[in-house]
């Protein structure tokens, strides 16, 4: 059975092969070692454009159990990728990024029908990403056949110095798909057959059964879209209502909280020196210190103490620090050590009397100097006021909560809103209130829940969709999307 995969996985490895329409043999660069290369017995696509082995000019080859696909010009232009070749630099292949893809020529130029050909190792200088590689100690090594380059793409090569994506499935065969403008930038709302995107300029609509093509809305449609109830953003839990008390419960004493006499915090670290605990040295002249509280019924309480700088008129919320406290009756205020720069925004009861707390996250990609300091916490608060933060716990920085269940069960996504790649913990979660964490897909670009109940989540770089409820997906490639070529 033939090995399909990335290096990325110890199980799995996975090959390419860029072959280019120049000659890139002479005489100064004859290859002297002759493998034994086969054709696949599977599908081969790459963007969107299956290779008919038996037919291709250049077809696929497979050469240690590997697959090596063959990137004609056609190929290299819809995958993004330029190459220079002369006789006394060689072979230099590097990255453009993303591109506007178009489809790939069809190669149906000959005829292959033996069970086993002959190609060559490369022996003449190549470069990726102007590194130079040595073929030598490849564990693929670049291959020549019917006087072409071919190219290994190992996860090495194909994600990391690419940017390429692999799929691999027994029904459908191998598919390589190149960096892609991504249109799927948010879920707008959706009606009982269709799901509403917006691309960051247009807005279209996808069919739920994913057997069409994405489409713009008309203006008629557009119109009744603004008339459907929003959903989209809309808050799953409960919102924490904080109240400012008639008089105060918490007494200052020069740079010292007090609350019944237990101390809440100091703001004199143990240097003497005048800086709040574990925030930036700043003047405390015109800080204001407000205090509020959430009530979660049978005697407890959280205690809120807010931190505002009134000199800073530009950015408030980035000035603006948060200090909560877990109060069950006379018993010292237990911290809470999350949400420290960004409020709590909701707060859930739960059947086994925990209660979940969240900040408000910001569902998009986009991060700037105004929102880089919000982030979308989620902690289980215990009846003993000790919590335990979701995101410290899968070492993510933001969770957005999709949709609660009537025993406390949430679904949530965890991303980032960095260009972070690679991380295990993306994905999307399902958490009970025993804190027993479920993934159930790794996607995080953007996630939502429809009107009929079933959980969507899309990719953050290349533009598939699923529905993980029915387990569907579709992947469409950009020249499929209804907008303008703008290459």
């Amino acid at each position: 059975m033939k090995k399909f995969g990335l290096q990325k996985f110890a199980a799995l490895t996975t090959a390419a092969a860029l072959l280019l329409t120049d000659p890139l043999t002479s005489a100064a660069y004859a290859a002297s070692n002759s493998v034994k290369v086969s054709l696949p017995t599977y599908p081969v696509q790459i963007n969107g454009g299956i290779i008919d082995s038996s037919k291709a000019q250049y077809p696929p080859i497979v050469y240690k159990d590997i697959t090596y696909l063959p990137l004609t010009w056609d190929y290299t232009r819809s995958l993004s990728l330029e190459y220079t070749w002369s006789d006394s630099e060689g072979l230099h292949v590097n990255a453009t990024g993303n591109h506007y893809q178009v489809p790939p020529a069809a190669d149906k130029n000959s005829s292959n029908k033996k069970p086993t050909y002959t190609a060559e190792l490369v022996n003449y200088p190549v470069f990726v990403n102007n590194k130079p590689i040595d073929n030598q100690l490849e564990e693929y090594p670049l291959l020549s056949f019917r006087d072409i380059t071919y190219f290994p793409m190992t996860w090495h090569f194909m994600h990391d110095e690419f940017y390429m994506n692999l799929f691999w499935n027994p029904r459908d065969g191998f598919a390589v798909v190149g960096p892609q403008r991504h249109y799927l930038d948010s879920f707008v709302n959706d009606s009982a057959d269709y799901l509403y995107l917006y691309s960051g300029l247009q807005t279209f609509k996808i069919g739920k059964s994913l057997t069409d093509q994405p489409t713009l809305l008309t203006e008629e449609e557009s119109q009744k879209l603004s008339a459907m109830p929003t959903r989209s953003g809309a808050e799953p839990l409960s919102k924490a209502e904080f109240i400012s008390p008639d008089s105060a419960s918490i007494e200052r004493k020069e740079k010292t909280f007090y609350y019944k006499g237990h101390e809440l915090l100091s703001l004199m670290p143990a240097d003497g020196t005048t800086s709040s605990v574990g925030f930036m040295e700043r003047s405390y002249a015109g800080l204001e210190y407000k205090e509020a509280w959430l009530d979660l019924g049978t005697e407890r309480k959280i205690l809120s103490l807010v931190e505002t700088d009134t000199n800073n008129q530009i950015l408030p919320d980035f000035s603006t620090y948060y200090r909560y406290f877990f109060v069950d009756g006379n018993e010292r205020p237990v911290p809470l050590n999350e949400f420290t720069h960004w409020p709590i925004s909701s707060v859930q009861p739960n059947p086994n009397g925990t209660w979940w707390l969240t900040s408000r996250p910001i569902a998009g990609d986009y991060i700037n100097g105004r929102n880089g300091f919000i982030r979308g916490e989620l902690s289980l608060l215990q009846p003993n006021g000790q919590s335990v933060s979701v995101n410290r716990q899968l070492k993510i920085d933001e969770i957005e909560v999709l949709s609660h269940q009537e025993d406390g069960t949430l679904i949530f996504r965890a991303y980032t809103r960095t260009m972070q790649r690679e991380n295990p913990a993306f994905g999307i979660y399902k958490i009970d209130t025993s804190g027993n964490l479920v993934k159930l897909n790794d996607l995080f670009g953007q996630a939502y829940v429809s009107s009929d109940g079933d959980l969507w989540a899309t990719d953050r770089y290349i533009n598939r969709i699923v529905n993980i409820t029915k387990n569907m997906n579709k992947l469409w490639m950009d020249y499929e999307f209804p907008f303008p070529d703008n290459n």
